[in-house]
């Protein structure tokens, strides 16, 4: 592991980041511990990364957490409307999976840039060992509803011509505001190190003139994404959702989705841990020098 540097280090007395990033800081963290502006399905932070948000938020004065998503998979459908149709939101819920109210359903939508059925199933857990009793349970389901609802949409081309069904598998993500540039790049060196690859700084252009909005991206490429239906389309007929060919085939993709969250939750670990780590080792080189001093 390469030797820590001091920009990762733990709040210190006596040190302060500017005021523009202290007062957005402050800000964000009144929302977050009020749940305020949450647009996610839940209103609150996922348990799954709790513990990262935490840590991040309690631990550096120099970082705070915007946004965060442990993992998850979930069967979403987008596409835009033809000129004049109103969005149907997806009405049955069911805790852990098929998803709620029309409210959430919207504001997950909006926040997607959908307008398409939106999020038709979800879950935050991996699924039961037995992958067959949620495609029979909660995925078939939410398939059989879809296409009762789409073929009363067939006369619209407009959504014929952008729509498109996934099951997806997404990683972590956790979006983090940074001080600095140099404060940044010492949270990217734990994302590497950790094994999230895909991490990167994703906005700086917004903030003050003197004080940029730094934003970092922490995330794995630990992705599926598996159409289902497009473009009036269904991989396979939908006459037989129930029969074997379906069954096999969604029964495999969530085997390997569970694969995928057994291995994103190890490296969400690896991510703390290199943040408790560097920061502990970075304290350490901070007393030695004021000791010499």
């Amino acid at each position: 592991m390469r030797c820590c540097a001091s920009r990762l280090r733990h709040a210190v007395a006596g040190v302060e980041e500017s005021q523009y990033f202290a007062s957005m800081r402050a800000q964000i963290l009144r929302d977050l511990y009020t749940h305020t502006n949450d647009r996610s399905l839940a209103g609150r932070v996922d348990p799954q990364i709790a513990a990262v948000v935490d840590y991040i938020n309690g631990s550096f004065s120099q970082y705070v957490t915007s946004s965060s998503c442990g993992g998850r998979v979930s069967l979403f459908h987008k596409g835009t409307r033809g000129a004049g149709r109103a969005a149907s939101p997806q009405a049955s819920t069911k805790a852990g999976e098929s998803l709620a109210p029309a409210a959430a359903c919207s504001a997950e939508r909006l926040k997607r840039g959908s307008f398409g059925r939106g999020t038709l199933f979800q879950s935050h857990d991996p699924l039961p060992t037995d992958t067959s009793i949620t495609v029979r349970e909660s995925i078939v389901p939410a398939l059989e509803e879809f296409w009762a609802w789409r073929q009363t949409q067939l006369s619209d081309a407009v959504l014929q011509g952008s729509e498109v069904l996934q099951l997806k598998f997404e990683p972590m993500i956790l979006h983090v505001l940074c001080a600095d540039v140099e404060a940044a790049a010492e949270l990217l060196k734990c994302g590497s190190e950790s094994g999230q690859m895909n991490s990167g700084i994703v906005s700086c252009s917004r903030g003050t003139k003197a004080h940029r909005k730094i934003t970092c991206c922490i995330t794995s490429p630990l992705c599926v994404d598996v159409p289902l239906f497009a473009h009036g389309t269904w991989v396979m007929p939908p006459s037989d959702l129930r029969g074997a060919v379906w069954a096999t085939f969604l029964t495999a993709s969530l085997t390997h989705v569970n694969a995928l969250f057994e291995e994103n939750a190890m490296r969400r670990e690896r991510f703390l841990l290199e943040l408790r780590t560097r920061a502990e080792k970075a304290a350490m080189q901070q007393q030695r020098r004021h000791s010499r001093g």
